[in-house]
This record gives C-alpha cells, structure tokens and sequence, in this order.
C-alpha cells in the first residue's frame, strides 16, 4: 500500500529535523507520520518532506503551530499569497531594524578606532564631505544650566524617536566670537545637532558645508574643550586663516564608551573661510 516507507530516524536524517521534533509535531496535530503499524511503529514517507520543509519555512516567518497547522489541512495559492502578504512588512521592519544595529555598531567601531589613532592637542588640516544634521533648539545666551539640559533632552527624545543615532553621540556648535570673549570657564554650546543617516526623511535640516577644517582632539570632560581653544587662535593667526563662525565638536569616546569623562576624546573643527 505504501512504498519508500522510512523510520523516524531516517526520516529526521533525511529531513535534517530531530526525531524529538518529530514526536512534538505529532502530539501538537501539526504533521504525523504517514502510518502507523498494529505495533506502535511509525512510518513516513519521502512524498512527506516537501510537507515538513513547508512547516519549518512557515516557523522561520512567525507562525505558531495552530496557524501551521490550519495552513497545512487547508493550503492553496490563494492563502499563501494573503499569508506571505502578510508577513512581508513586518519581516522587512525586521530586516531594517537589523541593518539600522549594524549600521550604529560599524559607526562606533570606527569612532573609537579614530580615538586611537590620532595626536591629541594636535593641529590637523582635513577636508571633509558635506553632511546633513538636525539642529536642536538655539541655547539662549544666557541659558541656565537647566534650560540647556531641557533643550537637551528634547534633541535626544526626538532623535530616540526618529532612531537617528546611529553611533554618534549627540555634538555640539560653538558659537567661536562668543567662546573667545566670553572667556567662560565652560564650554558654552549654541546648539546641539545629530549627524543625519545617509537616507532619512527631515526637510528642515542643516547642513556642515564642505571643505578644509582645522581640526583638533581634546581629552577630557565636554565642559572644557574650550581649554583647547588658544591652541585654535594660534594656529589660525600664525597662518594668516580666515575662519567661519562656529565651532563643531563631536565625541569619539564618550558616556557610552567610558565611564570616565577625563577619558573623553573630543573631535573639535572650524572650518577656513580663506587663505590669504
């Protein structure tokens, strides 16, 4: 009556699922074996594996075993269409969530190896590609400490919310005529901005413009990357620079890397206007 008839041993062989599963399908009503002898001995056939395949592929796409099994008594082309329908976005929101992980992970990883491999308080001349960033709220000039930790934490709600971390740590803008002659013992930021993913979705962006910057790399607190400043005004007068406006300044080591701040490393860069 039936012919290739195989055990359960060579069946889970063949099939590469274990004879547990085997058993565990059977009690759930999900998938039997194809007889079952007057002595308890149970059989499957080859014509069952394109079935078993089908049940695995169904639990790697989030089935549970009831919806399986509806799936296996009644399936056609029309409801596999509506379930593979179905379970398309969610699976790809999982796919990008993933990318999104790895994506934050490469970021980070090439944050800290930069750290390691530059001179810090040393004067560097880079050029650097263009790149979008969302501005928080502008700090007011004489903003309390706990106006500027609220304006704070609305940047990094919004950011949280949109996942626009990626890696990089929340950086700052210093206005650089204010931070010379205010001659503060703090580094005071104008705005703080995040570093925009190559695909995003703001219409209402900034931009870091293109071009040659001196850059720096401080160690130490956020608060007193403005110690490195005179070490800036040096440089740019020796050289007869022109610079903009503002100061960026972006972590490499930060809060989430170590839980020192003196071990903070600070990337701090002013873009040149001119060379005379």
């Amino acid at each position: 009556m039936y012919e290739n008839l195989l055990s359960p041993n060579e069946f889970a062989n063949i099939s590469g699922i274990s004879r547990q599963t085997l058993i565990f399908y059977e009690r759930k009503n999900v998938f039997k074996p194809i007889l079952k002898n007057e002595k308890g001995f149970r059989f499957y056939s080859l014509e069952q594996l394109d079935v078993i395949v089908t049940i695995q592929g169904l639990q790697t796409i989030g089935l549970s075993l009831r919806e399986i099994q509806d799936y296996i008594e009644n399936r056609n082309a029309e409801l596999i269409y509506e379930l593979y329908s179905s379970k398309l976005i969610p699976l790809k929101q999982t796919v990008q969530k993933y990318n999104r992980m790895i994506e934050m992970m490469n970021v980070k990883l090439e944050l800290i190896k930069k750290a390691k491999s530059v001179l810090l308080d040393t004067i560097y001349l880079e050029y650097r590609p263009a790149i979008q960033i969302i501005k928080s709220k502008k700090i007011p000039l004489d903003a309390s400490d706990t106006i500027q930790y609220k304006i704070l934490g609305e940047h990094m709600e919004y950011r949280k919310v949109k996942d626009y971390s990626l890696g990089h740590a929340v950086a700052g803008i210093v206005d650089w005529k204010r931070a010379i002659e205010s001659m503060t013992d703090k580094t005071q930021y104008r705005y703080y901005y995040t570093i925009l993913p190559s695909s995003h979705e703001e219409t209402d962006y900034s931009v870091i413009e293109s071009g040659t910057y001196i850059v720096i790399y401080h160690k130490g607190p956020y608060n007193q990357t403005y110690e490195i400043y005179p070490k800036i005004i040096e440089y740019v007068n020796e050289n007869h620079f022109e610079i903009e406006s503002v100061l960026y300044e972006e972590s490499l080591i930060d809060e989430t890397t170590e839980s020192d701040p003196n071990n903070y490393i600070t990337q701090i860069s002013v873009r040149i206007k001119e060379i005379f």
